[in-house]
């Protein structure tokens, strides 16, 4: 089955850490390949390398990230066409909108998390609200 434009269900991720430089130096030795620092807001951060540009992810640190309840793995989920829609979609399928749509820096797009209907927090990610 052929698809115009395939994407991937997961096309971000973040693993929170207490210490940027120990999480990045073990990632790297683990991995065998460097990883690159960026600051998005704020918010100091150490992205894995990526072959394929539909998926990505990255370390981040701070101490929010690791007192939060739900403190751990998150990813994003393609919502595309739009963040919006998706947002709708959750009230009704069980789950709860935890924060309002929001546009990130250098347009990457937008975001917004959810709790799932097991208590997990979300983000969904499209290039549209």
């Amino acid at each position: 089955m052929s698809h115009a434009t395939a994407t991937n269900a997961i096309n971000w991720f973040e693993i929170p850490c207490a210490d940027l430089d120990r999480a990045q130096a073990f990632y790297e030795r683990l991995l065998g390949r460097p990883m690159r620092r960026e600051d998005f807001g704020g918010e100091p951060m150490a992205l894995f390398s990526k072959d394929d540009p539909a998926t990505g992810g990255c370390l981040v640190a701070g101490p929010q990230r690791r007192t939060a309840p739900d403190a751990g793995v998150r990813i994003y989920l393609d919502s595309e066409p739009g963040v919006e829609a998706a947002l709708a979609r959750v009230a009704p399928a069980g789950g709860q909108v935890i924060d309002a749509c929001m546009e990130l820096p250098q347009g990457m797009g937008f975001i917004a998390h959810i709790r799932d209907t097991e208590g997990n927090t979300i983000g969904l990610h499209a290039m549209a609200r």
